[in-house]
């Protein structure tokens, strides 16, 4: 099993370099960097020293679109959507929000831009990091509305489905979303092998009462339904402020060039336990992974982890190599202690549970 972290503490190259000792001390054979567009914009040859110090130190570096075009999930900002407003995404109630819209040909062309500065970084792996439309939840827009009808969202649903997309979330309007980033994600990951580099994909845990969680999805949904009722903004607001990302696992690890497949699923914030958690979202990877001959990792979450429930991380785990995952990962590093706003609540334990796990794995 290859096991690994995420990395975004530093770019002082002295200072990354005693990092990625100590993450090769705690057991890990890879890692995965952060390439932000700061990092695009600022710090390119930066990145490719980090990604040379890390092959130094032994680990593969793999490196994660973080934030991107605001299409990728990170704790960062973005800037393409500032710099290129028509590619916004359009809201079903008429705002818009400054998020690219993964189908406007300006978003395709500036993430192709990426690859090519990672593979003149060096690294080994593009790690796909939770594709998403616009998610309201996670910036306190509790509205309902969701994306995207910009006029190239609605050109290509009047394409594939031969009439006007509704105003309302239906059934139709999810596959379209879901077929939109899987579309994305086959011609980035094909163009990432034309520039030599492999593709990891990392799919966000949605559809919680299908995967055997009824109660956690019935829990929010009443949350948000009470919200909902003070702005009511149609038909299937609810499931649109629901839906993440992909779903469809056995689709999504379909895509060609793809080289591993994945999910986080992170059991603190969705208010479950370990192993049900793990397992019932692992086995589905698994299942699609197995199928389409990828190999399967499984993230652990090393933030916001509450204080006395650090042992859970073992039992995690131990159920994502119970599965078959191939590759396991955390994040992030040092148990997030740099970001103040999602550290775990003792770090240090966290961390070293993480490093005796790992070097457990690695010896069994």
């Amino acid at each position: 099993m290859e096991t690994g972290v995420s990395y975004f503490s530093a770019r002082t190259l002295r200072h990354v370099r005693a990092d990625l000792r100590e993450i090769v001390d705690h057991g890990c054979t890879y890692v995965v960097h952060c390439f932000t567009e700061t990092d695009l914009a600022y710090y390119r040859e930066t990145m490719r020293e980090i990604v040379t110090a890390s092959h130094e130190a032994g680990l593969e570096a793999w490196l994660d679109p973080w934030g991107l075009a605001g299409i990728f999930s990170g704790e960062t900002f973005t800037r393409f959507p500032l710099d290129h407003p028509e590619t916004w995404q359009l809201l079903s109630d008429g705002r818009r929000v400054g998020v690219a819209c993964p189908n406007h040909p300006q978003t395709r062309s500036f993430l192709r831009g990426w690859i090519e500065a990672c593979a003149a970084a060096g690294g080994d792996v593009l790690f796909w990091d939770e594709p998403h439309f616009y998610v309201g939840l996670w910036r306190g827009d509790l509205s309902g509305a969701w994306a995207c009808r910009c006029e190239a969202c609605l050109s290509l649903f009047r394409e594939r489905h031969g009439g006007d997309m509704p105003p309302e979330f239906t059934p139709e309007v999810r596959a379209f979303r879901e077929s939109s980033l899987v579309e994305l994600l086959t011609e980035m990951c094909r163009y990432g092998h034309e520039k030599g580099l492999r593709n990891a994909l990392c799919l966000l845990p949605t559809d919680l009462a299908a995967h055997g969680f009824p109660q956690q999805q019935e829990r929010l949904a009443r949350a948000l339904e009470r919200r909902l009722a003070e702005a009511p903004t149609g038909v299937g607001a609810l499931e649109a402020m629901l839906h993440f990302g992909v779903g469809d696992f056995q689709t999504a690890a379909a895509i060609p060039d793809l080289d591993v497949f994945g999910c986080d699923p992170y059991w603190y914030i969705f208010g479950t336990e370990a192993e049900p958690f793990v397992r019932a979202y692992g086995e589905a990877a698994a299942e699609a992974a197995r199928k389409h001959g990828r190999g399967l990792q499984l993230w652990i979450q090393a933030f916001s982890v509450p204080e006395g429930r650090e042992e859970e991380l073992r039992t995690g785990l131990r159920v994502a190599a119970k599965v078959g995952a191939t590759h396991v990962a955390a994040w992030s590093f040092e148990a997030t202690a740099s970001m103040s706003q999602i550290r775990c609540a003792r770090p240090e334990v966290v961390w070293g549970v993480l490093g005796e796990e790992f070097r457990r794995l690695r010896t069994a």
